[in-house]
């Protein structure tokens, strides 16, 4: 990791040395020139791009995994909280750093108040009598409402599927946490940071549902042990949550990740979730990033021996996903106790000197943890550190090559008189135009593949979302159609806490299940699609790049060989044109983001009103029929209301899922996948061009100043020779960096 921070380093001095070179030239041109503008640019821009280029680990994994000790072992102290609540809907990212420092990122009041329009949908009570404003949570009164209709709810409101209801947990923890949390939230997006002896404040936020509810993000920055800079890990939520938009916050994260580590207990083994939560990542196509991380509990196992027959069976349940799993198992608390010895409590000492007198098992897992470190060693710094430092190293080359190429011209110029001066810039020139045409070309052809992507783009969109064929939007539609209510199953219900409470209770099991059908069948494929779009189209582009890198070198080289007399620099074999490698970055330069798999959640539906007109209506039919002295249908009336407000609830619930998936398939097109096509096609022609530049130079403002006798040769010549043996020096350098580089990668 120290060679890699080392390498970096040197590539960034590398920039700013070429930059104060370039300064030089700047100078002898006294008028601007575009390429030695460019070029600075280049190296201006170096340092920022390597520091923005961030390595994201995902640790993931069921709750009470041991996911936050995990990640505490790994940056060698009790940073984050441990044993987080199952509630809470936050991603801790923490990543190395000069001190102690944790930053909270707060919901703003839009965010809040519209989760809790969410939540309280069908809660009955919580209406204001008509009042069409909108909830807003800083309004005493509207708490109020929100206090008193869930007061009045009965325990079987507050249970769905054996657990507690999302939504009734959701609006609880924001009523309890308002006082404490309102000081931190404005109108925007509020931060609060704590630093140095105040950084464990953090986890009362973050331990807390009742605050941690009102959380987007967390970041910590720690002083210990790390992985350097441009390396974040992050403890997610536990994959067995009951709120589905949690689960769709860690797809957004996985969708993000370089590596994610899946961290199994061997206490509990593969469970059911384990093996629902893996199916998600492999439906999302990402499978292969994952490796495994076994958490043993030194109290569960007898021996060694016992120890790995448990661990086999988990390997062996691990293959029904995967074909080859990579699986390192040690006790994460152990290791992290071991290495705070001297700051532990009297009874972790205890505990840790039992831990230590079983020494075949601890030997065992500092085996296990030195192969593990070593794996992530590997990932992070020869896997994808090695790419992007290459990546950028070429670009270092071609500016070389450049001011290389643009000394030599100048020195040639140097030699000649007013007439050769003036025959030499003609040369040029007409060596220019014949580039120029060819840049055209170039140009051309990028324009035409980025049309003919598109359209390709755009009708596998429209394919993916069509709501009438087999995609994900008419299965998600059929998930509704057959969803069942057994009413009876409401029978007491309806007896004892009446309609209104039965129907908020109905709604909310259903959107459960609307919203988890969502998260673990539609997000994965949304997510997967969009991978695949990505790669189609750095494919095509980068297929189309090929043959024209060819092409190029062909010019440039019978470009070189018509100039006589000039230096023109030679770097043997020219890098290959291609922008795959390089897609984070432009998504980056672009501000753009791949569609969030939240985003498919915020769907909404509107049935209180229709519902409740709808039992009115039975009410009115009684009060006639008994007007004519017919028997009144009181024991059907409740489930005939149910059944018919569950049926408007699905028809609603069917709009607004076209509306709102149709309205996020442009955003996908037009906002996403477009404009990240027209990024990549620009990011494509300024590689393109970047290799023409460096064989460009415009003499005519130099062969003016030597007609007019307004150069001082001499002078100039000297400053062209020193630049010489500085550009000779920036290309030793070139050359050791990338052979480090190149032995970083093997």
């Amino acid at each position: 990791m120290a060679l890699n921070e080392t390498l970096r380093d040197q590539l960034v001095q590398l920039g700013q040395d070429t930059a104060i070179l370039l300064d030089d030239a700047a100078t002898i041109a006294e008028k601007h020139d575009e390429e030695l503008s460019h070029w600075k640019t280049t190296c201006e821009t170096l340092g920022a791009q390597i520091g923005e280029e961030t390595m994201r680990i995902a640790v993931v994994g069921t709750i009470k995994s041991g996911k936050s000790t995990f990640v505490n072992t790994l940056f060698g102290g009790d940073y984050l909280k441990r044993g987080a609540g199952v509630v809470t809907s936050i991603v801790t990212r923490v990543r190395a750093g000069t001190r102690l420092r944790a930053e909270l990122f707060f919901k703003n009041w839009a965010a809040i108040n519209g989760e809790i329009a969410q939540a309280a949908m069908l809660l009955p009570a919580q209406n204001r009598s008509g009042d069409e404003a909108g909830f807003d949570l800083r309004e005493e009164g509207d708490r109020r409402i929100l206090e008193r209709a869930l007061g009045e709810l009965a325990t079987d409101q507050l249970i769905s599927n054996d657990t507690r209801s999302p939504g009734s947990v959701l609006l609880s923890s924001y009523l309890q946490g308002y006082d404490r949390v309102r000081p931190y939230i404005d109108e925007g997006h509020a931060t609060a940071v704590f630093e140095a002896e105040r950084f464990p404040d953090h986890r009362a936020f973050v331990g807390d549902d009742r605050m941690a509810v009102y959380l987007n993000d967390v970041l910590l920055e720690i002083d210990g042990e790390g992985f350097g800079d441009g390396v974040e890990i992050a403890d997610c939520q536990g994959s067995d949550s009951p709120n589905p938009l949690h689960l769709a916050m860690i797809q957004d994260y996985l969708s993000m990740a370089h590596l994610t580590v899946y961290v199994i207990s061997s206490r509990t083994g593969v469970r059911q979730a384990d093996i629902r939560f893996l199916s998600m990542i492999r439906n999302m196509g990402i499978l292969e990033t994952v490796v495994f991380v076994v958490n043993c509990d030194l109290g569960e196992h007898e021996s060694l021996d016992a120890l790995q027959e448990g661990l086999g069976r988990i390997a062996a349940d691990l293959r029904l996903i995967c074909s080859d799993p990579l699986i390192f198992s040690f006790s994460a608390l152990y290791l992290l106790l071991d290495r705070m010895a001297d700051q532990l409590s009297s009874r972790d000492r205890d505990r840790l000197a039992q831990w230590r007198r079983e020494t075949a098992m601890v030997d065992f897992f500092d085996r296990q943890w030195t192969e593990f470190q070593e794996f992530l060693d590997r990932k992070i710094n020869r896997e994808r550190s090695a790419l992007l430092l290459k990546n950028h190293l070429e670009r270092m080359e071609i500016v070389s090559a450049g001011i290389t190429n643009w000394i030599g011209f100048h020195q040639a110029l140097l030699t000649q008189d007013t007439g050769g001066a003036q025959a030499l810039a003609d040369r040029l020139h007409h060596q220019r135009g014949r580039l120029d045409r060819l840049k055209l070309t170039v140009k051309n052809t990028l324009e035409g593949a980025l049309n003919q992507v598109k359209n390709d783009m755009r009708r596998a969109v429209d394919h993916f979302f069509d709501a009438y064929g087999d995609g994900v939007v008419a299965a998600l539609i059929q998930f509704v159609h057959t969803y069942q209510v057994e009413t009876p199953h409401y029978a007491e219900s309806l007896r004892t806490a009446g309609f209104a409470r039965t129907l908020y209770r109905v709604f909310q099991e259903f959107k459960q299940a609307v919203d988890t059908h969502m998260a673990e069948s539609v997000n994965p494929k949304v997510i997967r699609f969009l991978r695949e779009q990505e790669k189609y189209l750095v494919d095509y582009m980068d297929e189309i790049a090929g043959p024209y890198g060819s092409i190029i070198d062909d010019a440039l080289a019978q470009y070189a060989g018509a100039i006589e007399g000039v230096k023109m620099a030679h770097w043997g074999q020219a890098p290959a044109i291609h922008i795959g490698s390089e897609l984070s970055a432009i998504r980056k330069q672009a501000a753009l983001s791949p569609p969030t798999a939240t985003a498919t959640m915020h769907y909404s539906a509107q049935m209180k009103t229709e519902a409740v007109m709808h039992l009115g209506f039975h009410k009115l039919v009684n009060l006639i029929r008994q007007v004519f002295k017919r028997p009144a249908e009181k024991t059907t009336e409740p489930y005939l209301a149910l059944t018919a407000a569950v049926k408007r609830m699905k028809r609603e619930t069917e709009r607004s899922i076209r509306f709102h998936l149709m309205d996020h398939k442009e955003n996908i097109k037009y906002q996403y996948l477009f404009k990240l096509a027209d990024a990549v096609t620009s990011a494509l022609q300024r590689q393109m061009l970047e290799r023409f530049q460096h064989h460009g130079a415009d003499l005519s403002q130099l062969v003016q100043r030597i007609a007019e006798q307004r150069l001082d040769k001499e002078k100039v010549t000297a400053s062209l020779g020193q630049m010489e043996t500085v550009a000779r020096e920036l290309t030793t350098r070139i050359a050791r960096l990338k052979a480090e580089i190149q032995r970083l990668s093997a």
